[in-house]
C-alpha cells in the first residue's frame, strides 16, 4: 500500500485555509520578503506544490490572507452593537473594534504598517476594508451611498485617527481602551459638527450628533 502524505487526506478546500492560516501567522511575525514560501508550507504541514495550485505564488497567497483578515473583521464587526441610545451603541462597536484589534495586535501592524505595502491590490484590500468600516459607523446616522465628498473626507480622516490610536495602544500598552472609544468618539462627533458647519448639506441631522455626544 502507498504511503500517504501528511496531508492526503484533508479536502482540498482545508488545505487551502491552513495554507492561508499559515501565510497569516508567518506574515504577521515576518517582513514580506522575509518568509518563503517552503516556510509556509511546512507550517501549514501540506505539500509544497499546493501554494502553486491553489493560489499561484507567494504574492497570491498574501493577498488571500489580506483578504481572510479583512473578511475576519467585517463578520465580528457585522453584528449588531449593544445599547439602548445611539451614543451607547456608537461606543460599544468601536470598543468591539479596538478590543478586536487588540486581540490580533501583531496581524494588525502587519497589515497597516508592513508587509507588501507597495501592492496596489493589498492597498485596496485596505482600503476597502477601511470604508466599509466608515459605511458601518454612518448607518447610525442612517447615511447610505453615494456619500457627500465633505462627510467622505471627514470619515476617511477619522478612521485613519482611529488606526493610528490603535497602533499606539498596541505599541506602547499605556492606554486604556476606554480612554480610547471617548478619545475616537469626541473625535468623530467634533469632526461631524464640523463638516456640517462647514457644509449643511451633508445628509446628518445635528441632534443625531448630539446624542452621539450623550446628550
Amino acid at each position: 500500500m502507498a504511503r500517504l502524505h501528511p496531508d492526503d487526506t484533508k479536502a482540498p478546500s482545508d488545505r487551502r485555509t491552513l495554507l492561508v492560516q499559515a501565510a497569516g501567522e508567518l506574515f504577521a511575525e515576518h517582513a514580506y520578503d522575509e518568509v518563503t514560501t517552503t516556510q509556509i508550507a511546512k507550517r501549514a504541514g501540506v505539500a509544497y506544490g499546493l501554494i502553486a495550485h491553489h493560489f499561484t505564488n507567494k504574492r497570491g497567497l498574501y493577498i488571500a490572507t489580506i483578504k481572510a483578515a479583512a473578511d475576519d473583521l467585517q463578520a465580528v464587526l457585522a453584528t449588531p452593537p449593544e445599547g439602548s441610545t445611539p451614543a451607547e451603541q456608537l461606543r460599544n462597536g468601536i470598543a468591539r473594534h479596538i478590543a478586536y484589534m487588540d486581540r490580533h495586535a501583531t496581524g494588525f501592524l502587519a497589515l497597516m504598517r508592513g508587509g507588501n505595502g507597495s501592492d496596489s491590490e493589498v492597498r485596496a484590500i485596505i482600503e476597502d476594508m477601511r470604508w466599509r468600516g466608515a459605511i458601518r459607523v454612518l448607518g447610525f446616522f442612517g447615511v447610505r451611498e453615494p456619500v457627500h465628498p465633505t462627510l467622505r473626507a471627514t470619515m476617511r480622516g477619522w478612521v485613519g485617527y482611529l488606526d493610528e490610536l490603535i497602533i499606539d495602544h498596541i505599541v506602547h500598552h499605556d492606554t486604556h481602551q476606554d480612554d480610547l472609544v471617548e478619545l475616537s468618539t469626541s473625535a468623530l462627533v467634533a469632526s461631524l459638527r464640523t463638516a456640517r458647519t462647514r457644509t449643511p448639506g451633508i445628509g446628518i441631522d445635528p441632534g443625531l450628533i448630539d446624542l452621539l455626544a450623550g446628550r
